[in-house]
């Protein structure tokens, strides 16, 4: 994206002009649409009294941004820095309909666009918005977390992009775009910047001429914060609750921890959850190699040493209640597995460019990423249960009372994982006075590989059933293949028309070889976990182990050795197949105002989880006696399909001072991916034990499963501006309407914290196995969601910023910059859940960024103080429950944060 003089399509004069407009709007409310630019236009340099024109590659060309028919927001470099944006997530909310959040378990980002997402971060799962870097996918959502640096912009392309880009985008297109090197001269920059919660930053960059044919560029960044909570090691000494003799009872601690101490150490801030430790570095190289053939390649390094996210209460939402914060609020943890996310991503680009002719061009991008990640997360963040939730434990192993075992003690470990990504690209482009097309293969591998683990090591409740649980994945060998063939063109058929006709023909694969995993939720009878190196008294003595018994030679450190039984041999593989087409118009009002309409679609491949037993485990007799033939099941989902229509104008206005667009837009959705916890089969209860019983005789068994939601629709309108209301003055911003709705859903399970809600929010009852009853809504907690918002899509949003360049004698600017962002409710699930106490959603809120730039007009330095988020809001990004707290837990956005950056040019 840069700002500089484009050509487009070639225009034509003015001819009747509200005959024409009035029959090109009334046209493009029902003419499928996507459009070109002017070509043969001379354009005037951009005066100081006018906005500047941008270009962007929304359509695999450069265009003039207020010319290309897409609804397409690009983000200048100098932005991204004054709004301290540094990764793909800082994004949310800074343009319309866009939303970030964070998986902390396993740094999978969160991306959504009008309402459309996914939660599936697995090795084979797919985002529903596609990252590019320069043009190539980027196929792992961990990725998103990247640092961005000594970029020439970032593009947002909102809605269906099923034909131009990488694997077909049903919510959208995020492309990141590096500077490149420059062939006319050398120069570079240096910025150093200190902050808030210890932050220190340096970025440089370097672009150095070797004559008029080759040129190279290195950039470096290293950003380092304390994190900003407050963090205590987690030492709780409970013991187990029994019975007093006096009708009460009394905790038994021996001076020892409950909880897991292997990791638990003395941290200091700068080794805190939401702490930052972070570094990029890269290369480039650019080479005229002929005056019809470029090359350029880039080597690129990134490396993330950082402790990652946890999750914490929401005070907000306990306050009044049992469970509410103390005094240490919102920003507090009790933390005994140190966060730890070591995760780096080595890359190398190639592009190769070759101008056949005048009009034709020849590209060839390919890239290769390798993606490193181990991670140790804990998933409870000390969020222990109340006392009087927690059940008493008789002399005879019987338990009674509350429903919670003494402590919470669960956490979440990335041993190993490795993602290698190639992907080739090849494109021929023609342009020519009346038309323009592109023509493109695409191709993509990836052989991923993973070893996981998940600890619950103190639960319970139940006689005889309080030694720990656990989960082991192994999967050595997960390939996802993608192949794909596709064109577009624009074609002027009348002086002021446009037609745009786009197609992509796509095969996608999935496969899964010697994949392994072990899932012993439900196996506590035995002392399993420890692996014959502690041995655990009996139950009715007291708790089977202290903290300081857990040893690595336990659990999944020790692999499948140490498990009962490897359930699941996971091999398997699938292929999915799609055409995907985009249909446009385009009606030239005159040089500066067009109108526009479109009908795209896309689509995401199905796939399939890890296979599972449905009855909970061979030690289990299955509910419904024809589920024991294929008890050990692969738990699969169908494509995600998608189409969306859109109508639009963008203007220049008031002698080019005001850029407007207005898009309006109508999604339907066919299968959407929806990933959660919820019931997965039933099984016999057992005399012993049953989590979620199922009437009096059937026990409900759960699971992580993507399921495709039946069809939902999503509609709204963006509007975007900026504007240049007087000398020296710059006004921008959105408003944008989003209106999601499920349509149909046959299966839906209500289970977030069903034993804590009451009244008007209470859960329903669970779907009995009675005679007649539809078999795939038995054990759920059934709930019809027609008309229910889709989750990550608040209804309004809005933007105001506004920027002033004053004068300081003849050498120096003053350049003060304040900007507002609101948004409404939104929520986590489609249950759209709006319990104060035990609501899955974030209320509305508005943020306040400001910054004040001192520069020399010389150009050789600038000094900028920065603040965001100075309403010290406590934004919610992601939700659970407490299932053993009956509370509330999230991830949240950084909270105020402040700082000075100092910049020289040289």
């Amino acid at each position: 994206m840069r700002k500089k003089k484009m050509g487009a399509l070639a225009p034509t004069p003015r001819r009747s002009a509200s005959s024409l407009a009035v029959s090109g709007l009334v046209l493009s409310l029902w003419l499928p649409t996507a459009m070109a630019e002017d070509k043969d236009e001379e354009k005037p340099k951009a005066a100081v009294n006018e906005l500047p024109q941008v270009t962007v590659t929304a359509t695999r060309s450069k265009t003039a941004l207020m010319k290309t028919p897409v609804a397409v927001s690009a983000i200048s470099s100098d932005d991204l820095l004054r709004d301290n944006i540094k990764e793909i997530r800082n994004l949310s909310g800074y343009v319309p309909n866009v939303q970030f959040g964070m998986s902390p378990a396993d740094g999978g980002v969160l991306m959504s666009i009008r309402g459309v997402s996914s939660t599936n971060f697995t090795e084979i799962g797919d985002p529903a918005v596609g990252v590019h870097v320069d043009g190539i996918y980027s196929a792992r959502p961990q990725g998103a977390l990247a640092l961005m640096f000594d970029l020439e912009g970032v593009e947002v392309l909102r809605g269906a992009q099923g034909t131009l880009f990488g694997k077909g985008s049903t919510a959208g297109v995020i492309n990141i775009l590096p500077a490149k090197p420059d062939f006319k001269r050398d120069y570079g920059w240096t910025s150093a910047q200190m902050g808030s919660f210890n932050n220190r930053e340096l970025r440089t960059v370097y672009n150095k001429s070797l004559g008029e044919k080759f040129a190279i560029r290195m950039a470096y960044m290293r950003d380092l914060r304390d994190g900003f909570i407050t963090q205590e090691r987690d030492m709780t000494d409970r013991g187990y609750r029994k019975p007093d003799g006096k009708g009460g009872f009394v905790f038994t601690p021996n001076g020892k921890p409950d909880t897991d101490q292997r990791f638990n150490r003395v941290l200091k801030p700068s080794e805190y959850y939401y702490n930052s430790n972070q570094w990029a570095g890269r290369l480039s190289a650019r080479w005229a190699i002929s005056p019809s053939l470029e090359w350029q390649g880039t080597v690129e390094r990134f490396h993330n040493k950082g402790a990652g996210e946890v999750q914490l209460r929401d005070c907000e939402m306990a306050a009044g209640t049992p469970r509410a914060c103390g005094s240490e609020g919102q920003w507090y943890a009790k933390i005994n597995v140190p966060g730890k996310l070591d995760m780096s991503i080595d890359s190398v680009r190639n592009f190769l460019s070759w101008k056949v002719s005048d009009t034709v061009e020849l590209q060839l991008r390919n890239s290769f990423s390798v993606q490193k990640r181990k991670q140790h997360q804990d998933n409870d963040g000390g969020l222990h249960a109340i006392d009087s939730d927690v059940f008493t434990l008789n002399a005879d192993g019987t338990a009674v009372g509350g429903d919670n075992p003494n402590v919470t003690d669960q956490a979440t470990f990335t041993l190993d994982s490795k993602y290698k990504t190639v992907v080739n690209e090849l494109q021929l482009k023609q342009e020519t006075k009346n038309w323009r097309y592109v023509l493109g293969a695409f191709q993509m591998h990836e052989k991923n590989s993973i070893l996981m683990g998940q600890d619950n090591l103190v639960v319970g409740g139940w006689p005889g059933k309080l030694y720990p649980t656990g989960h082991l994945w192994d999967q050595p060998n997960r390939q996802v293949k993608s192949k794909a063939l596709f064109g577009q063109g624009d074609f002027r058929f009348l002086p002021q028309w446009t037609a745009t006709a786009g197609l992509r023909i796509s095969r996608d694969g999935r496969s899964d070889a010697g994949g392994r995993s072990s899932e012993n939720y439900a196996g506590q009878e035995t002392p399993w976990y420890y692996n014959g190196k502690h041995k655990p008294g009996p139950i009715g003595q007291g708790m089977p182990h202290d903290g300081g018994d857990l040893t690595l030679e336990m659990g999944p450190f020790a692999g499948f050795k140490s498990f009962p039984a490897v359930h699941n041999e996971n091999t398997k593989s699938e292929t999915y197949k799609n055409t995907s087409y985009r249909l446009g118009l385009q009606f030239d009002v005159d040089k500066n105002h067009m109108l526009f309409s479109s009908l795209a679609t896309a689509y995401r491949p199905g796939g399939f989880s890890d296979r599972t037993d449905r009855c909970g485990g061979s030690n289990h007799r299955c509910a419904f006696p024809e589920d024991e033939a294929t008890r050990v099941y692969y738990r699969e989902y169908e494509s995600e399909k998608t189409r969306n229509f859109e109508v639009g104008y963008k203007g220049r206005l008031m002698d080019r001072k005001l850029d407007l667009s207005v898009v309006l837009f109508n999604t339907d959705f066919d299968g959407m991916h929806y990933t959660n916890t919820s019931a997965i089969g039933v099984r016999k209860m057992t005399p012993a034990y049953c989590g979620i019983p199922v009437g009096t005789s059937d026990c409900v068994v759960q699971g992580w499963v993507t399921r495709n939601i039946g069809k939902s629709a999503i509609r709204g309108m963006e509007l975007e501006f900026k504007a240049l209301p007087w000398q020296d003055g710059q006004l921008w911003g959105y408003v944008s309407l989003l209106d999601t709705k499920i349509k149909e859903w046959d299966v839906y399970d209500d289970n977030w914290l069903c034993s804590n809600r009451t009244g008007q929010y209470a859960c329903p009852e669970i779907v009995a196995n009675t005679p007649g009853v539809n078999k795939n809504t038995v054990g759920r907690r059934q709930i019809n969601l027609a008309g229910k918002s889709l989750p990550n899509s608040p209804k309004y949003s809005y933007s105001l910023n506004y920027s002033h360049q004053f004068a300081w004698g003849d050498d120096i600017s003053i350049t003060p910059t304040l900007g507002y962002r609101w948004q409404s409710r939104m929520y986590f699930t489609p249950r759209n859940l709006d319990d104060p106490q035990y609501g899955a959603f974030q209320k509305a809120y508005g943020n306040v960024n400001a910054s004040v730039k001192v520069a020399g007009n010389n150009g050789k330095w600038d000094v900028e103080l920065w603040g965001t988020n100075l309403t010290d809001n406590a934004v919610k990004t992601w939700m659970d429950p407490i299932t053993t707290n009956h509370g509330i837990r999230a991830s949240f956005a950084p909270p105020r944060q402040y700082g000075v950056r100092a910049t020289v040019h040289y």
